[in-house]
């Protein structure tokens, strides 16, 4: 007599598509901080254990694979800074909390880092960082009577310069974290307030912020 078979996972299978590209990501983050930002996909796939050609299907090529990287790095930056809006803060505290996550987050992941800003169009490492930016800045130059045409390329600029100051820190760290933060911190404030943007001790709306980080989040 044949056994009948009980209904369940069918043998052999396959693992969730989500769960194996998470995997191979975890993969990929490993053998960077292995190899360095030049990490290829042969060493990437040697450290996931899968073929070269595995890789390439489920990420469509090291473009497809940078992506992926780029958007767990920038889900990890937004998320860990909607977690600080959970109280009044100022525009310059707010500007503070994000140079201080940003770059907390780049010390302990400097090759991935490095590894997205070689693979990965320069466009793109930006777009969702500077949504809730740009959201603040075009939030409190309207609260104060401004024009804030100019919102989306202030985010632009200050975090273009966020970026290239804290990989040279990560290369040299020749000031301490903490020091760099506060330059960092005085350099981007001063150029915000240069181009428009009024000092103020007031709490901002953080609605436009939250907004923000919660469609980038999808």
């Amino acid at each position: 007599m044949t056994a009948t078979r009980r209904p369940g996972r069918p043998r052999g299978a396959q693992q969730d598509p989500a769960e194996r590209r998470a995997a191979l990501v975890e993969a990929a983050t490993r053998a960077i901080a292995t190899h360095g930002a030049t990490a290829s996909m042969e060493q990437i796939a040697t450290e996931a254990g899968v073929s070269k050609a595995t890789l390439y299907d489920n990420f469509d090529g090291k473009a497809g694979l940078t992506e992926a990287l780029l958007d767990r790095y920038g889900r990890e930056v937004l998320e860990r800074f909607a977690i600080g809006l959970d109280r009044p803060l100022t525009a310059q505290q707010v500007v503070r909390g994000g140079i201080e996550i940003f770059v907390r987050l780049i010390e302990t992941q400097p090759e991935t880092y490095r590894f997205i800003v070689l693979n990965a169009d320069s466009g793109a490492v930006l777009a969702d960082v500077a949504a809730p930016i740009t959201a603040l800045v075009r939030s409190e130059l309207t609260r104060q009577g401004l024009d804030p045409a100019g919102s989306e390329a202030l985010a632009h600029a200050t975090l273009g310069s966020v970026f290239t100051a804290t990989e040279w820190w990560c290369n040299h760290r020749s000031v301490p974290r903490d020091a760099f933060v506060e330059l960092l911190v005085g350099y981007v404030w001063a150029g915000l307030t240069t181009s428009g943007l009024q000092a103020s001790d007031e709490p901002v709306d953080l609605t436009a912020v939250a907004t923000a980080i919660a469609e980038a989040l999808g």
